[in-house]
């Protein structure tokens, strides 16, 4: 193309198909091949070139192969690519092909569901069945695009429906959004469409869609609706319909035999109800289709079959001649038993013929009602299986063959076995309706009914006009004589007649003079279905009786005719008889007659027969008896005759005018006959409509007619006659329209008989008469009967009265039939007001009456009169029951019964009035007198379920069955089941009916043009329309908010949301007239505030719904709100701008900003909560001011100004406008963090709107305090962006509560203690999720330091926590024990006994309880007892982390610090990494420097303990300036391990238990440690224990551990080298804690796993050392021998390696307990390397003694046991006696080497070991400081390389003497300090509900709980 081209973006993003290849062209560039079917997507376009080309993107149906296409980048789908292409290769559909919307519809939803709802449903939870349906929808609506697009879908109004119905199925399974869509378009509905403006039906269309499980229910629903609407729309075309119902059959199952064939027909449980249709079965890839044509639609109502009788074909011989010549064939083996050819005929024999016959095989039924009443769209697949009869003995049960379809039918299956020769048949159906099988036929696609072989038809009567006389008999079995046939013998019949009497058994089939059953055995029957026809007057048909071998048994007579008498339908017996005329059994059939013309009943016959009966007495009683036998005629001999009937009864109706027993004879006998036809339904009734209007030709029946009808009428109580006249109720429209037809017929002739203006009169006498019977009142009749009887005519006379009506059109002008119904409405209200049913039958007619053309197509005047007549009528039945004697839950239900009808009233109405509402504002403006009744009853129905006495008849709130809207005949239409798969949400019916209209009626009201009057003629008064208002706002309100209705049924609820607006409006000009108040309003009733609140209240909820925010919705959604609920929120927001201006006082431009003309007023009473009673509206206007809708947040912003001016000119300050912000912009932020987190929101726009409002001045205070305000708005802004921004992931846990922490602390700075309080306890509930309970504890702190211990000072109840009112002692006494739980349940003694602490000088010095003070003190003496037992020692110690943040990538609350960072429990450092990595995974990971070197020249330095060098360092120096400064993050990450104070490595004397506990109290300190190496031994080239030294450096955390952060800033380091000796006794230690630590553990849990650990230590501790282990460090001792400045270490390590030996010793006790038989030989050999290893240890431990955990390591039993206990082989059960468990610190190296400590005095003989946690892979090494004691050596420090596969167990082992204990045990009074101070930061997590309620020693399982003391109030 050119390259000078400029591109163009096109209007809209174009849809287009590539109709033809193109391949581009070398010098094209940036061309994209196209194939044929590729889709575009196109948003460009070439100008000015020839030829056009277009800019876009391709989706191909292979992948993208053209050098020149750009690849869309990370695009995993290889077809999609973006280029150029030609123009002439496109065709766009864009907009939709045809008018067809539901392209783009599907195209939206598919955009939706497939990216977004798919990855949901593939990850959750639930079954896959919702998937599997999401995909099939996918699948089918990709398809249906495709067909559309291409125009290829053979049925695209059916193809369209499809899609409006799989976009329904799919939303319900996604969003739970229900779009009405148009069934024929697929556009979008908007319920104000100018071609589909039928309000009532958007709404039922929106209800079915919402809750019907299926387009077929969904159109069975409104089918049903649409039938009880009235009875003249219910004789539309559509209702005359037949049934056809079309069949193909497929294949046979299990056979292949070309012998057999099938017939198929229809059938009931009773009766054959349609021909046959032949099948052969041929082979298995034949198909046969045929058409059942002609059914009735009664006959779906009920179990409807389709049966297969499957036959085997042969040959049989007969006496009877064949009607064709026969062509001989081989027997099919099966049936030689069967049939029997005789190769010789005996001469003296009849002659006798071959003919083909048959024999039953199997039968098959399957019921097809289903697919006649759905009348799907595709044909549905069935499989039918067949079934044989069973034999016994070669007999048959049950008739056997002849029966098998009724049995099936009935369901038994006695008798019955699965057929051997035939599995099952393979079918397909469809069912459609048409009048006539010829209009389908015609009508239909070529494709569907092209390869038809047979139209079978219905036996049953219908309107068609095909005239038929045939008589079907279906023949049963013969019940031979004894003797006839043996049991197993067989036998067939045939059937002939001497008259042209034809035969056959199935449609099409060629008819034949004879006829040949199946061959049966003697007991069956053959329940075959034969067809004769002509039916010649006088013929008599033989049925011949045949054995198995061709002899005649017998023969039966069946005679057509009886005295000129068709025969009559039903079953009879014939008797067989043989050629000597004996009778050898009986023959049973059943006939039936399907006749146009003929009729077998006698009484019809003798009808029609009338004219010769007239001429004699006789014949006139005849006659007159036949009149009065009608009543006992069948209905369809009736049906079948009626043109023949009608003419006779109006002949001899005519004939004997003026004889008063023949005319009411005939009348009778006439109502009698069109009752009939009427009830037969609309195919029917069309035949009466077609003789009224064709055939009637009988003028003289006018009078005997009219005055029939009213001597019926005015003896309607007499009982004989009962039964007439409701018959003639139902029916009198269509006498009626029989007079009416009579005087059209006298009006054309010359001589009229009667006067023109004497019919009217009778008329008006006939309604009147009417009046009189709805008059009536029963309940003054004594006799119970006649009272029935009067009720049961009323509601006859109410439901059929608008019939009436409509057929004296002709007769009287709109005007006069008004006022008839007007006095028929009035006289109805005398008598029928009493019973409810009557009352609700009356409201059936005035639906009635709302259909007529009065109301629809007649002038203004009778439309505004009925209308008028309507609200009368209607008004007073919106009064609820309020005598609490009649308010049960029985007359609650009768009075919403009967607001529903009203609503179907006025609904219909509406529907007339809607699409003309413009054009007729003087008849809609009358119902708004209705608004304040159904605002009240909608109100009240609100508060049904709050009242007890009514709350047993309320409906649940899910229910599982519905009723479509606005009902239109009672008792209501049954109800219809609830879709599963539908979102549940609870509806009701009346309270969205009541919602349309008073949206309707919103409307109208701004039509009307006074909003003083509420209608015609009346007026409302103040307190009346304080109701009304109060009324109206509380049900927009309730919608608002989805209370009342269902939110998503969004098409109906954005309509609704319009219409509300149009609400508003309407009482926005009755509160601008009468509600604004003079002044500021301090003497106003307070029900005009509240009415000017809800206003406001209800609009600002309106403009900000969420279902407004078309911005934040996928296309699907955004397209409907945006069409229907247009320019809601702009119109809004100016009304809430107006209305705001409405109720502020003038003033002048110098006293406000810019843009402000009215302040103060009654605006200042809905500023903010502290001064308005409940009135204030700041937070929800903030709210506004946060909308990203530019037009909403301008005005929401000029509102909020005005709103500032009001308070600051009210109170002098902005403190409490200031609070209400604050109060909004959290909520804000709780509930919506997505949308407010979204791109779209602006902060600068958000605040800097009010910056602009009051521009700063140095002389105007208020301008300089809204900038304080807005600052600290802007501030908490930011806090609240911080933390709603992090993700949505427990990986941020950690951010989230730091954020949170720093915005609490801003609230706390601001005093909003209720906004922190309420963050608090998030907080806490957060952390009790995670399980950190220490940290929840400390949490609660923070609450608790809120209040003081004053007991004079009382505070209020707290919802949230649940606290009672309480004084300010109470309420932090209860919060402070609550923390005790916390601190038991996190195994933080240390943190319980500072609360405890706390509490006792509270009752010391304040409450002064000794009680609780004496509570206190046990609780903190108990804890310390148990930090001295066995569970003290059981704390396992959590894992410390050292974590440095450097890169201008991390958040600036991080960026450029060290932390010091609380792992989990037993959490290693690469566990750790990896999971602060995931949380940073485009941070960098930096590693730890290289082991130093360090020069030791002089004696003294490689001999001191330690050499300090002390540097306090910055948290932001540990990386270089350019790695601190640079782009992206980097992580460096180190294994820390506490470290004691100085004080606590002095103390003397105390044990480890004890040390630990106090190294807990004050956790701030902890170490890192690296080895180092001396110049001396880096030259040398063997290893020398004597120059390694250790290189430690402690980190000082900012606040002590726990914290609620779970981290803490490092405030200083200081660095320390230690020594070779003090590194050896640390290696010794640690190991030496590592081995007791395994030891314990597989003695504890003696299983597999921890023995084989067990076995693995020992074998590396006793015979593998490495590095020369415990014997280098001999040497080591060897090398300091001179040294006097090392003798306190070479003491402790001297001891440690004592202490060594005495842990193996034990440890091999433990494993000679717990070793396995097969690893025995193994602990032998160990124990012999020890014995040998270590001679030296073992002697001194013989001659001084050692007990571990209470057993004599050395004797191997307990100590103090008897002599017999040391000597036992096995360990006993250890218990700690002597020793107290705790966990010590350890300190952690990089090589993974474990450290431990040891104190030994030297004449101790017990030594004391406690277990530790296992600290992180990295190398460890725990500092002491000199210990000045004369009984202890000055310790000293140095390290040792261990082992890097074993365990880093730490134990603390302290040693000491007997005579020592009792100053170890003092020791352990030392008070630990108080760690609650400067305990008031943390971080946050995902907030959640309130603070649970914990017990006091509650635990989880398998967690360790420390009890703490049992204190209790």
């Amino acid at each position: 193309m050119d390259s000078q081209a400029i591109w163009h973006a096109l209007p809209v993003c174009t849809h287009a198909i590539a109709y033809k290849s193109y391949a581009p062209t070398p010098t094209s560039s940036s061309a994209v091949p196209l194939c044929a079917g590729d889709e575009l997507l196109l948003v460009e376009q070439s100008a000015p070139t020839d030829p056009v080309w277009y800019r876009g993107y391709v989706v191909a149906r292979g992948p993208v192969l053209a050098k020149s296409a750009v690849v869309l980048p990370g695009n995993l789908d290889p077809r999609v690519a973006v280029g150029i292409v030609p123009a002439d290769c496109v065709a766009s559909t864009d907009p939709p092909r045809h008018g067809r919307p539901i392209v783009a519809e599907i195209t939206a939803a598919l955009s939706e569901w497939c990216p977004t709802h798919m990855h949901e449903l593939m990850h959750s939870q639930t079954p896959n069945t919702k998937l599997a349906t999401l995909s099939t929808l996918i699948a089918d609506l990709a398809l249906l695009r495709r067909s559309l697009l291409a125009d290829t879908s053979s049925d695209n109004a059916g193809a369209v429906k499809s899609a409006v119905w799989a976009l329904v199925r799919g939303n319900k399974l996604v969003s739970g959004d229900i779009i009405v869509r148009d069934e024929v378009t697929g556009a979008v509905r908007t319920g104000r469409d100018k071609h589909n403006d039928d309000l009532v039906q958007f709404f039922r269309d929106q209800q079915i869609m919402a809750l019907a499980p299926s387009a077929r229910q969904a159109t069975a629903t409104a089918t049903a609706a649409a039938a009880a609407t009235h009875a003249t729309q219910s004789e539309s075309a559509t209702a005359k319909d037949l049934l056809h119902l079309k069949m193909r059959v497929s294949g046979f199952g299990g056979t292949d035999d070309a012998n057999m064939f099938a017939r198929f027909y229809i059938c009931d449980k009773t009766r054959v109800i349609s021909e046959a249709v032949r099948v052969d079965a041929g082979s298995s890839e034949t198909t046969t289709t045929a058409l059942f044509v002609d059914l009735p639609a009664a006959v779906a109502r009920d179990y409807v079959f389709m049966v297969v009788e499957v036959y085997e074909t042969g040959y049989v011989t007969t006496q009877t001649r064949p009607a064709l010549p026969v062509t001989q064939g081989p027997i099919p083996p099966g049936l030689r038993a069967a049939f029997t050819v005789p190769d010789v005929t005996p001469p003296l024999q009849p002659q006798t013929y071959t003919i083909q016959g048959r024999c039953g095989v199997a039968v098959g039924i399957v019921d097809v009602g289903r697919v006649l009443r759905e009348r799907a769209e595709t044909e549905r697949t069935m499989a039918i299986r067949v079934f044989a009869p069973k034999l016994v003995d070669g007999t048959a049960s049950n008739g056997g063959w002849g029966t098998m379809r009724t049995r099936l039918a009935e369901g038994s299956a006695d008798g019955i076995q699965q057929s051997p020769k035939l599995e099952k048949i393979h079918v397909a159906f469809r069912a459609f309706a048409s009048p006539s099988s010829e209009i389908l036929l015609t009508t239909a696609a070529p494709w569907q009914f092209g390869d038809l072989v047979a139209c079978p038809r219905t036996l049953l009567t219908t309107s068609s006009t095909v005239a038929r006389d045939e008589l079907y008999l279906t023949l049963g079995g013969v019940g031979f004589a004894s003797q006839i046939l043996r049991p197993s013998s067989l036998y067939y019949l045939v059937l002939s007649s001497p008259a042209s009497i034809m035969f056959r058994d199935a449609d099409r089939q060629q008819p034949s003079a004879t006829w040949t059953s199946c061959v049966v055995s003697r007991d069956e029957k053959v329940g075959e279905c034969v067809c004769m026809s002509p039916l010649v007057r006088g013929a008599v048909v033989f049925i011949t009786v045949y054995s198995g071998h061709g002899r005649v048994i017998g023969r039966a007579v069946f005679p057509l005719w009886v005295e000129d008498v068709i025969a009559k339908d039903g079953s009879r017996t014939l008797p067989v008889t043989n050629a000597q005329g004996v009778q050898v059994g009986a023959l049973d059939l059943v006939s039936m007659l399907v006749s146009t013309e003929l009729s077998a009943d006698e009484t019809l016959l003798g009808l029609n027969r009338w004219r010769s009966a007239v001429n004699s007495a006789k014949g006139q009683a005849s006659l007159l008896n036949a009149l009065k036998q009608i009543d006992f005629v069948d209905e369809d001999e009736l049906v079948k005759l009626l043109q023949e009937v009608l003419d006779s009864l109006f002949g001899i109706l005519a004939w004997k005018k003026g004889e008063v027993v023949f005319e009411d004879s005939v009348f009778a006998a006439l109502v009698h006959v069109v009752d009939v036809v009427t009830e037969k339904g609309a195919d029917v009734k069309s035949m009466l409509d077609d003789y009224i209007t064709r055939r009637f030709n009988y003028p003289v029946v006018l009078a005997p007619l009219l005055y029939g009808y009213q001597r019926l009428l005015s003896s309607h109580i007499d009982p004989e006659v009962g039964a007439y006249v409701r018959s003639l109720l139902k029916v009198g429209k269509y006498i009626l329209r029989f007079i009416a037809a009579a005087w059209n017929i006298y009006q054309s002739q010359e001589s009229v008989s009667i006067e023109l203006g004497t019919f009217p009169k009778l008329l008006r006498h006939l309604f009147q008469q009417l009046c009189r019977i709805v008059e009536q009142d029963a309940a003054d009749c004594a006799d119970p009967e006649t009272a029935a009887t009067i009720v049961a005519h009323q509601a006859l006379v109410l439901d059929h009265f608008a019939g009436y009506l409509a057929e004296l059109k002709s007769f009287f002008t709109d005007s006069q039939l008004l006022e008839l119904a007007v006095d028929f409405i009035e006289s109805s209200a005398f008598g029928c007001s009493s019973n409810p049913q009557l009352v609700m039958h009356g409201l059936v007619l005035l639906q009635s009456f709302s259909t007529l053309w009065l109301f629809s197509s007649s002038s203004a005047e009778a439309r505004n009169e009925l209308a008028s007549q309507t609200i009368s009528w209607i008004k007073p039945y919106f009064d609820a029951p309020t005598d609490a004697d009649s308010a049960t839950p029985a007359t609650w239900q009768a009075w919403k019964e009967k607001i529903r009808m009203c609503c179907s009233v006025l609904a219909l109405q509406f529907r007339v009035l809607w699409p003309i509402r413009e054009s007729c504002a003087d008849v809609c403006g009358l119902y708004v007198r209705l608004l304040p009744d159904i605002a009240a009853t909608f109100v009240l129905l609100q508060h049904e379920l709050k009242n007890p006495v009514l709350r047993a008849g309320a409906t649940p709130k899910f229910k599982h069955e519905f009723s479509v809207l606005f009902p239109e005949k009672f008792p209501f239409p049954p109800m219809r089941p609830v879709d599963t798969s539908a979102k549940k949400t609870p509806f009701d019916e009346l309270s969205i009916e009541l919602i349309l209209l008073l949206a309707v009626l919103s409307e109208f009201a701004t039509y009307e043009g006074g909003t003083s009057n509420t209608g015609k003629g009346e007026t409302l008064t103040e307190q009346q329309a304080v109701t009304l208002m109060s009324n109206v706002l509380r049900c927009c309100e309730a919608v608002i908010t989805g209370d009342a209705f269902p939110a998503n049924w969004l098409s109906v609820y954005m309509f609704l949301h319009r219409s509300i607006l149009s609400c508003l409006d309407f009482v926005s000009l009755v509160l601008q007239e009468y509600f604004v108040p003079q002044n500021d309003g301090a003497s106003e009733n307070d029900q005009v505030f509240q009415i000017w609140h809800m206003f406001f209240r209800t609009l600002i909820r309106l403009v900000g719904s969420p279902e407004l925010e078309v911005e934040s919705f996928a296309e699907q959604k955004r397209r409907p709100v945006g069409a229907i609920a247009v320019n809601v929120r702009e119109c809004g927001a100016r009304l809430l701008s107006k209305m705001w201006d409405a109720i502020g006082d003038e003033v002048s431009a110098q006293q406000t900003p810019d843009g402000l003309r009215r302040v103060g007023g009654l605006q200042n009473r809905f500023v903010t909560h502290k001064w308005c009673d409940g009135f204030a509206l700041v937070g929800m206007i903030v709210e506004l001011w946060g909308s990203r809708h530019e037009v909403l947040r301008t005005q929401a912003a000029s509102v909020l100004s005005s709103m500032i001016v009001c308070e600051w000119n009210a109170r002098n300050g902005l403190h409490d406008i200031q609070s209400d912000i604050i109060d909004a912009l959290d909520h804000m932020f709780q509930t919506k963090a997505s949308l407010m987190m979204t791109d779209s929101f602006s902060k600068s726009a958000f605040v800097d709107t009010l910056f602009e409002l009051f521009p700063v001045t140095t002389k105007d205070p208020l301008s300089i305090e809204v900038h304080k305000m807005l600052k600290t708005v802007s501030r908490l802004v930011d806090l609240l962006i911080d933390l709603h921004g992090l993700p949505d992931s427990d990986a941020y846990n950690d951010d989230r509560i730091l954020c949170t922490l720093n915005l609490m602390q801003f609230l706390k700075d601001l005093n909003r203690e209720d906004t922190f309080v309420l963050y608090v306890h998030q907080l806490i509930h957060m952390q009790e999720l995670s399980g950190h309970y220490a940290e929840a504890g400390l949490t609660l702190g923070l609450h608790a330091a809120i209040y003081g211990w004053r007991p004079d000072v009382h505070l209020p109840a707290l919802a949230e926590p649940e606290l009672p009112a309480q004084t300010s002692f109470e309420r932090r006494e209860t919060l402070s024990l609550q923390m005790v739980k916390y601190f038991a349940l996190g195994n933080a003694p240390e943190l319980a006994i500072a609360v405890y602490k706390e509490l006792a000088v509270a009752y010391e010095s304040i409450s002064f309880d000794l009680g609780k003070l004496s509570t206190v003190s046990a609780s903190i003496a108990k804890i310390y007892q148990e930090q001295l037992s066995a569970s003290g020692a059981a704390r396992p110690q959590p894992q410390f982390f050292k974590v440095s943040y450097q890169g201008l990538g991390f958040h600036r609350a991080l960026r450029g610090k060290q932390f010091i960072v609380q792992g989990s429990q037993w959490e290693k450092l690469s566990e750790f990494t990896d999971r602060l990595h995931n949380l940073y995974p485009h941070a960098t990971v930096v590693t730890t420097a290289t082991p130093a070197i360090i020069s030791t020249n002089n004696k003294h330095a490689s001999t001191a303990s330690t050499v300090s060098t002390t540097s306090t360092t910055s948290s932001s120096t540990i990386f270089d300036t350019e790695t601190a400064n640079a782009e992206g993050q980097f992580l460096q990450i180190t294994a820390v391990s506490p470290e004691p104070s100085d004080a606590l490595v002095g103390a003397v004397g105390i044990a480890p238990n004890e040390r630990d506990f106090f190294l807990r109290s004050d956790l701030r300190r902890f170490s890192i440690s690296r080895p180092v190496k001396s110049a001396a031994n880096t030259a040398r080239a063997s290893y020398n224990p004597a120059d390694v030294w250790v290189e430690k450096t402690v980190f000082t955390s900012k606040e002590p551990f726990p914290t609620i952060l779970r981290r803490s800033v490092i405030q200083s380091s200081k660095i320390t080298l230690v020594s070779p000796l003090a590194s050896a006794a640390d290696a010794v230690i640690r190991k030496t804690s590592e081995i007791l630590q395994i030891a314990r553990r597989t003695l504890s849990h003696n299983d597999e796993s921890n023995s084989a650990q067990l076995s693995m230590i020992l074998s590396g501790a006793v015979d593998a050392p490495v590095n020369g282990g415990v014997q280098q460090y001999r040497a080591l001792l060897a090398i300091y021998a001179t040294d006097a400045d090392s003798l306190d270490q070479k003491t402790r390590l001297d001891s440690a390696i004592v202490d060594y030996a005495a842990v193996l010793k034990y440890a091999l006790l433990v494993h000679a307990r717990t070793v396995s038989s097969a690893l025995r030989p193994l602990h032998d050999s160990l124990v012999v390397l020890f014995e040998r290893n270590f001679k030296t240890e073992l002697r001194l431990l013989e001659s001084k003694g050692r007990v571990i955990d209470g057993v004599d390591i050395i004797a191997g039993a307990r100590a103090g046991r008897a002599s017999e206990d040391a000597k036992s082989a096995s360990l006993s059960p250890l218990t700690p006696q002597t020793t107290a468990i705790s966990a010590t610190s350890s300190q952690h190296q990089p090589e993974s080497v474990g450290t431990a400590t040891l104190a030994r005095n030297s004449t101790s003989n017990s030594i004391a070991l406690s277990t530790a946690s296992p600290p992180p892979a990295a190398a460890v090494t725990s500092a002491s400081s000199p210990v000045p004691s004369k009984h202890v050596s000055k310790p000293s420090t140095t390290t040792l390389a261990v082992d890097r596969n074993a365990s880093m167990s730490n134990i603390s082992v302290s040693v000491t003497n007997s005579s020592q204990r009792e100053s170890v045990k003092s020791s352990s009074s030392q008070k630990a300090p108080s760690i609650m101070g400067g305990q008031n930061k943390g971080i946050a997590s995902r907030m959640g509900r309130r603070i649970s309620k914990i017990k006091l020693g509650s635990t989880k399982p398998n967690r360790s709980v420390t009890s703490l003391g049992s204190f209790e109030e």
